[in-house]
This record gives structure tokens, sequence and C-alpha cells, in this order.
């Protein structure tokens, strides 16, 4: 490949993986056919044309002049990335793209985890460990959550109760890079306590004159079976006028894809006496699990997204810009469940079956219990639709050659709103076999059972809805002052405000029963009624479900169930309707027809807004006869905070006295003021060794969802009171669990850290790409959030005052988290050919952290025993993690291998699933909440692609090649920790074709 050589100020570059359109599904065997048949020795590869030198961002404006390579292929985004490191003015890690449109990745959220330090969560959200997702989700840096997102260095986010955007949200396509900063310099907004990162786009006058690009793509999962398109465009160009420079790009995207995820489970283990083992009359104290179960979840999702810019350089000291970014993200994910709700308690072993134990704990066997085991059959599908739009008008004027202005304002509109809905079958069925003994686990059930649709009844629905809206008006502007010599070369000075408000509208989950066993005898007086396919509501509404292929077939089938179609779930509110005003003649008293609750009634809604007031001072500094540079500021930030939301009274008939749900309005307001100091620092002792040294002061603010002032208080029968449902009485306040359900706190304040990282950078072949580095980093975080468990009064309608026992986020305890990240880049010029056109990228992180939480305000994890946990590290945190990538680029061909992997981190405690309220063995209480880990995850992932010339572009780009197994760990005191879920999901394969001219 030929290079070209130009003198440039060091510049922030930046291209986003994406290649995805609407394009024949024949486009999967062409690309192969192509790739196979062409002869690299047959093509020249034709000189590039020069590339454009994007604006100098903030940061590099004082970056030394270097002499770059400027090339094309994934030799140009190595030298691009490496060029953003070495002129950064604090700690900086990015990707940038091979080509426009193009980044490594086919999602910004997989782009993301391939840079050190920073790691993504294979799941749908955060804290769920039931649902696994193909691209990723949550992202943390450095292990903490509390990342900062950006797009063009302003404010971006979604409106799901959070601060940040979702970046699976965001098309790749339209992005030039990403960057993600480690550590703060004073002129950064506030809020990226764990790192920010920020989203780049390309602006018209980046390029030299007119660039056309476009992709095509043909998505195929290989589990899934299903063919999904994607494309993407972009129109840049700029005339020279009588009014000055006019600069104008257009850039728009489509993607799809489907994949298709299988699970098992095995729930968690209970202490029980029930099973007399030895066969000498007395029953043995063994840890059983509750059940197990499985299910099949189905993706599909659309990313679109179009992003308009406008430039106009008047005069050379006047530069004006327009822009405008929008986002959409359509998403439905539906899955079939075989799920157990049983009593855990009353599971025996059937010793007649042959059965392991170890240690007494469960290894197989044959699970059964009085009455045979409830288990439920649903489909849950869960559709939203998310919507972020970015408007911006920004001005860069040179007052003089020494001083500059800039100044842009910014609106930011974000709209979700989704809909999850579950319609579950009831089935008792006579036993559940599990053997644990190997990789997976095998599950065995009575098919002849569960292929009778007698045997079943309608058990339940629940939905969710959501309807959030939120928005933000921000503007800054900055003045820059630069000195000719000395210590001093610059002073900057800015302020920004910004005003933000939200909206949220959620129903919480409205569980409504339509027959479940514990009805039996007094809400229904007689038998419940089995599935009737000849009855027009049973027939359409419900399906036998053989799960073919589960798991590709590598474990036994699990069997066929009677299940809820997918209209059902979809179908809300009708469908509802329909199940519940069949069941209504069946009842005896207490239930009948629902009422849907309304999503726009004020009482699940909540009001929210924020301003933030915020200026900074900072002063770049330089010595020249030992090449030092580096900058010093303070930031200060008065944020403001208000909420309105609703109290709830409980609505039980045990308990009239405290209320019958009336709901009455709440509202709160807090402010803090934060100062933030910075000190950044790069010394260059010899040619390409750089040591770099920052400290600085950091907040992250808490989400909006755990600001909400809204509570609901409920009021139910302890466990062990007797209650008489033929006719129900109010029971004295001492028979009665008071709670409150909601988390949120709107009197929170920021986690704060005081953070320092340290480096070594070689640059052994700045020209080739050559680089090493190794960086170490110390952050001292305090107020924490935590959950804290505490009574709380309030009054009720017969004038006391009674105590709830109400869990809420609060700042306490503190933390501390350090590490260190090693890398290399390489490519291997030196080798004979063919070999030189070889190269390598690794990196490898280690992460270590402690807590320190007061335990009397801790809600602390608690076993299925009552027993207690001790210290957890942080949420989402893995100790280690790496990524290599090997590249291979000689004449037309461009072919990389890239491995991710990530060792096993906290997920959460007491997820669905992980949580309950039983009695032990000594007939107390429990309520249980297990921690559960998401084991270590490897992914190999590659692209091949050929160029006809300097214009066309064919490639096969393929996603998890190794088919990796996703896994689970749940953490016990007496039954040890164990694996307690296996998923496995597609291959992706995605046929492109990519032109520039």
């Amino acid at each position: 490949m030929s290079t070209q050589h130009r003198r440039h100020p060091a510049r922030t570059a930046a291209s986003r993986s994406s290649n995805r359109n609407r394009f024949p599904h024949t486009l999967i065997a062409l690309s192969i056919a192509a790739l196979l048949s062409a002869q690299a020795q047959a093509q020249t590869q034709p000189e590039p044309q020069p590339q454009a030198t994007p604006q100098p961002t903030a940061e590099q404006q004082q970056a030394v002049e270097l002499d770059t390579v400027t090339v094309t292929g994934i030799r140009g985004s190595v030298y691009r990335a490496q060029d953003i490191k070495r002129s950064a003015d604090t700690f900086v890690d990015s990707v940038t793209a091979e080509d426009i449109g193009a980044l490594p990745d086919r999602s910004v959220t997989e782009t993301l985890s391939r840079i050190p330090g920073v790691t993504i969560d294979r799941f749908l959200s955060a804290g769920d460990p039931e649902h696994p997702s193909a691209e990723g989700s949550g992202v943390q840096v450095r292990g903490m959550t509390q990342v900062r997102s950006e797009l063009n260095g302003r404010d971006t986010f979604s409106a799901n109760g959070g601060r940040s955007i979702g970046f699976q949200d965001v098309p790749s396509e339209l992005m030039a890079g990403v960057d993600v900063y480690k550590n703060q310099k004073a002129e950064m907004i506030e809020g990226g306590l764990g790192g920010t990162v920020d989203l780049r786009t390309f602006k018209p006058l980046d390029f030299d004159g007119q660039r056309i690009a476009f992709s095509l793509s043909e998505n195929y999962g290989n589990f899934a079976e299903q063919y999904k398109p994607s494309a993407s465009a972009l129109y840049s160009n700029r005339w020279d006028t009588e009014l000055g420079e006019f600069g104008f790009l257009v850039d728009i995207a489509h993607s799809e894809l489907a994949t298709r995820t299988d699970g098992m489970f095995v729930r968690p283990f209970f202490e029980t006496a029930n099973t007399d083992v030895d066969g000498d009359g007395t029953n043995e104290q063994l840890w059983l699990p509750r059940g197990a179960d499985w299910r099949t979840l189905d993706f599909e999702r659309e990313r679109q997204g179009i992003y308009l810019a406008l430039q106009w350089r008047p005069t050379d000291d006047v530069e004006l810009h327009a822009t405008v970014f929008q986002s959409r993200y359509d998403e439905l994910w539906y899955e079939d469940a075989i799920f157990v709700g049983n009593d855990p308690t009353a599971v025996r072993i059937d010793t007649s079956q042959p059965y392991e134990l170890d240690g007494g704990v469960f290894r197989s066997g044959r699970l059964v219990q009085e009455g045979n085991i409830p288990m439920g059959t649903d489909i849950r599908a869960s559709n939203s639709k998310s919507k972020t739009t970015d408007f911006s008008l920004g001005l860069k004027w040179m007052l003089s050659d020494s001083t500059e202005l800039t100044t842009d304002m910014q609106y930011v509109k974000a709209e979700t709103r989704r809909l999850d809905s579950t319609v579950s079958l009831g089935v008792d069925v006579p036993y559940i076999d599990v053997n644990l003994n190997g990789g997976t686990p095998s599950i065995g059930i009575d098919e002849e059972f569960t292929g009778n649709p007698a045997n079943y009844y309608w058990g339940f629905t629940m939905d969710h809805r959501d309807d959030n809206v939120a928005d933000q008006l921000a503007w800054r502007a900055d003045l820059k002052h630069s000195f000719d010599s000395g210590f001093f070369r610059a002073i900057k000075f800015g302020v920004r405000l910004t005003d933000r408000s939200a909206t949220s509208r959620d129903t919480g989950y409205d569980w409504q029963p339509v027959f479940q066993p514990w009805m039996a005898g007094w809400a229904v007086t007689g038998p419940t009624p089995g599935l009737d396919l000849n009855d027009e509501v049973n027939s359409s509404l419900t399906h036998l479900n053989t799960f073919d292929n589960f798991y590709r077939g590598d474990v036994n089938p699990p069997g066929s169930f009677f299940a809820p179609v997918l209209s059902t779930a979809l179908g809300f509110p009708d469908s509802y309707l329909a199940i519940h005003g069949a069941a209504a003649p069946y009842y005896a008293c207490c239930y009948g027809q629902i009422t849907p609750r309304n999503v726009r009634d004020p009482q699940w809604t909540n009001l929210q807004s924020e301003t933030t007031t915020a200026a900074y001072a900072m002063l770049d500094f330089a010595v020249d006869d030992i090449r030092l540079d580096g900058n010093v500021g303070v930031r200060a930030v008065r944020t403001e905070n208000s909420a309105s939301g609703f109290l709830i009274y409980p609505n039980s008939i045990y308990a009239p006295y405290l209320g019958a749900g009336e709901s009455e309005p709440i509202t709160a307001s807090n402010s803090y003021t934060d100062i933030l100091p910075s000190l950044n620092v790069r010394w260059e002792p010899v040619d390409n060794l750089i040591v770099r040294f920052a400290a600085s002061k950091a907040i992250a603010r808490p989400a909006f969802s755990d600001m909400q002032a809204y509570q609901v208080l409920s009021a139910d029968p302890k466990d062990g009171v007797t209650v008489d449902p033929d006719n129900p009485q109010p029971l004295p306040i001492s028979d009665l669990d008071l709670t409150a359900s909601n988390f949120d706190n709107p009197y929170l304040e920021p986690m704060k850290a005081n953070q320092f990282d340290l480096s070594l950078e070689w640059y052994f072949s700045p020209d080739k790409g050559g680089m090493a580095w190794i960086n170490f980093f110390h952050k001292d975080i305090k107020d924490y959030f935590r959950n804290q468990t505490r009574l709380v009064p309030y009054p009720a309608a017969d004038g006391n005052e009674y105590e709830y026992l109400v869990t809420q986020t609060i700042n306490t305890g503190e933390a501390r988290i350090q590490g260190a990240e090693i890398g290399w880049n390489q490519f291997f010029d030196f080798l004979p050919a063919p070999f030189d056109g070889f190269g390598i990228s690794a990196n490898y992180t280690y992460i270590d952290s402690s807590t320190e939480v007061p335990i009397e305000v801790d809600a602390d994890p608690i076993d299925t025993d009552g027993s207690r946990f001790g210290e957890l590290p942080a949420d989402g945190l893995s100790k280690n993690s790496y990524n290599v990538a090997a590249f291979y680029e000689k004449g037309p061909w461009q072919i990389r291998v890239a491995y991710n992997w990530r060792s096993e981190y906290l997920l959460g405690v007491g997820a669905n699933g992980y949580n309950g309220t039983n009695n032990n063995l000594a007939g107390e209480s429990v309520a249980w909440k297990l921690p559960v880990y998401s084991d270590e995850y490897g992914q190999l992932d590659a692209s091949v692609f050929y160029s006809f010339n300097e214009n066309v572009k064919l490639g096969l780009e393929m996603n998890n090649l190794n088919n990796a197994e996703q896994r689970t760990i749940m953490d016990q005191n007496g039954a040890g920790k164990r694996t307690t879920s296996w998923y496995v999901n597609d291959t992706r394969y995605a046929a492109t074709l990519r032109v520039n001219f």
C-alpha cells in the first residue's frame, strides 16, 4: 500500500464501524465467491488519495506538529488512534474507522469493548441475568458504570431514567470515531467518574472536497436463521463563494438484526428436611434446588439514524456550524419460557430413582413434591421504541492572533416508550429430572403429561408500561488566550448552563392472577378448568411449543409444552380482557374482569427538573527545554434538582384503617456545589518516550430514576398468620408486613472520586504504528450509592402513624478501585514478503477493588437459609480483561481476527429469580436475595475484505465465531458457588459492499 507524508497538527481522526444495508440475499454468496476467486497477485493497489485533515479538537490545539503518515485501511485506523493518544493532553484511548462508515464492529457497544479498560455487559439490561444480548448493552470504564456519554463533546442521553445514551441505540454507521477519556480536565463537562465516551462525527470541512460513500450489508444469524439488511450513505461537499466557504454533509443509516438465544436455569438451592435418603425413617437435611427451567428468546431490532452538518467560514477568523443528529431504536424481543413457581421448601428427592449428592448438596436426581410441582409456561414480549434528537449551533471566532472565542447552543430531546407484557399458563408437573454433572445440565420432564392440554390452566397476566420524555437546553462559552513564550502558554475560561427536565411514566408490573394454586377452595370453588382446545379462546390463544433445535441440539430436548401465542402478549389490553373475561364465571369471589392501568394516570407520573451552572479556569503550561507540558485548572458547578410525584397508600382488605389506595402528591428539592480541581502533565524525556500524570476530582450524579419522588406503600399478612379468605377481616398491625416498594431518593448527591493516572508510552515505530504502553490508575470514591433499609413512619386513615420498612438508595461508605492497563501495537514490516503485511494489537487490564460500607445501612445479600454473605466486589467489575487482534493487510486484502475476553464479574444482588421470601428450617421468615455473577466470557470475531480498486471493497464480517457460551454463577453459603444458567447465541455474518469516491 502506498503512503503519503504530510505535516499537520496531530488530530482526532475517526470513523465508525458499520456497513449495513438493504441488499439482495445473494450478497453473502457473491462476496464469498469474490473473495475466493480474486487473485491478490493480479491486483495492483492504486495509490490512495490524500485524506483531508480534520479540524483539531480543543484538547489538541496546543499539540506540536508531528510527522504522520496518512494511509487508508487498517493501518490508517491504527495510526489515527495513535495520533490521538500521543497528542492528547489527558488520558485518552480511541477507536477510529478504517473507512467512512466502517468502525471495526457492527455496534458502538462492541466497538467500545476493544478499548483498554472498557468492558461491556452481554445482557439486554444491567442487573438482568436472565436475558443475554448478542450485541451487549451496558458499558463500564475501569469497572465503573458511572460513564458519561457525549456527542462531539456535548451531552447526549436516552429517556431511560439514566444520564447517558444507550450506546446500542446509536447507529455506528454515523460515527467517525469513539474517544474514551479516563481522567478529567477543567474544561471538560463534569459527570464522568468512571470515564467519558465521546462519539464523534464528521463535518464537511474535514474533507478536501466532495465525498460520497455508501455501504450495503446483508446480516445473517445462523441460530435465528434470518436475513436482515443494513445500509448507510454519506454525501459531503464544500464550496468557495463570495460570502465565504460553505460545507454541507448528510449521513443516513438503517440497520436491522435478528438473533436467537436459548437458555437453561437451575434455580436457587434451599435447605430442606423432606427426604429420607438412607432409609432410617428420619429425613436428612439436604440442599436441593427448587427446580430447573429453560427458555428461547428471539430478538429483533431496527436502528435508524440521520446526521446533517452545515459549516460556514465567512472569513479565516470566523466559523459557524449547525448540526442535527437523530437516532431511532426499535427493539422487540419475545421469550417462550418454562419456569418453576413452586414452594421451594417443599421439594424432595424421589429416592426410587437414581440420584447423587455431594456432601448433602444435590448433584442429580428426580425432584418431586406433594401435589406435583407448579410450573408456568409463558410468552413474554418487550417492545420498546426510543428516539434521541440533538440540535446544535456553534461559533468559533479568532478575536485576534492569540485570542479565540467559542460558543455553542444545544437542545436534546429524548423519548422512550415500552410495553413489557407476559401471559402465562400453569401446569403442575409430576417431576423434574436434573443432572448437573456435565458441562451443561440435563433436564427432563414427563412429556406425555406436558403434551396433554387438559393438564393446563390460564395462570396470570402481567403488563408494565413506560412512557418517558426528557429534554435539555445547554449553552456554553469558552475564551482562550495564548502567549508567545514563557511557562504559561494559554489561559482558558468558560461557563456552561443547562436546564433539563424529565417526565417519567411507569405503571409498575401489574401482575393479575387468572387461576393460581393458592386460589383453590375459596376464590375458585370447583376444579380449575384445563385447556379446552375446542374453545375459541383457548384454541386461538395457545399452541404446542416443541422447542425445535433447542440449544443447537447440544443438550437433550426439554420436551413439548402448551404456551400462549405471541399475540396474547402484544395484544394488550384486548387479549388480557378476553382471557380474564373467559375465567370470570369460574370465580366464587374476589376476582373478575381486570381494569388495565392507565399509563397517563397522574399517580404513575413523576416530574423532575435539573439545572446546572458551571464555570472553569485552566492554564496550559510548557517547558520546551525538557519537553514538558500540561494543564492545571479548576471547575465549579452548582446543581439544583426538584422532583414531584405521588405517595400511594395501601389498598388491602386486611388493613382498611391504613387507607384504600389513596394517593397524595409529594415534592422534593435538593442542591449542591462541587469544586473539581485537575492537573495533567506530559513529559518526553527522550524521543518517542512519554510519561504522563493526571490527578483530578470527579463526580457522578445519581440517575434520574434513582431520584424520583415516588412511594408505594403496601400491607400484607405476615407468614404464618391465618386468614379466612371467605370472610376477610381486618388484622391487627402486629400481624402485617408494612413495606414500601421503591428505591428512589430525591435527596441523593453525587458519588465523588479523587483519581490518579500514571503512564509510560513508548512510540518505538511512530511512523509505522508501533507503540507500547503501561498505565497505572487509582480511584478513591466516597458517597457510594448503596441501599439502606429502615423503618419510616407514615400517617394512616385512622389518624395514627405506622412504621413501614423502606429500602432506599443513599450515599454512604467508600470504595477504592486501582489497577493497570498494558498495550502493544505493531506492524511487522521487517518480515519478508508476503509476511510483511501482518500486524497485531493487544491490551490487558487488571482491576482490583474494595468497599467499606457501614453494616447498619447496607442491604446485605442474604442466603435462602437466612445467613449473610461477606464483602462483595463492585458491580460490573472484572478483575482481568484483554483484547487481541491480528491483522493482515497486503495489496487488495484486509483481514482482521479479534478476540475479546473478560473474567467473572458481579451482575447484581437479588435479581429476578434470585430473590424471595420463605421460612427456613428454624421456622424463621427469610427475605433472601442472592448475588449473581457473569462467568468469564470470550468472543472471537473476524472480517475479510477485498479491494477491487480504490473505491470499491467487498467483504465478509463475522461475530461470535467460537459460538461462545454465556454462563451466570449463583453464590450461596450452604450450597456453594455454582453455575446457575447457560446460554448460546447466534454466530452472525454480514456480507458487505463499501463504495467511497
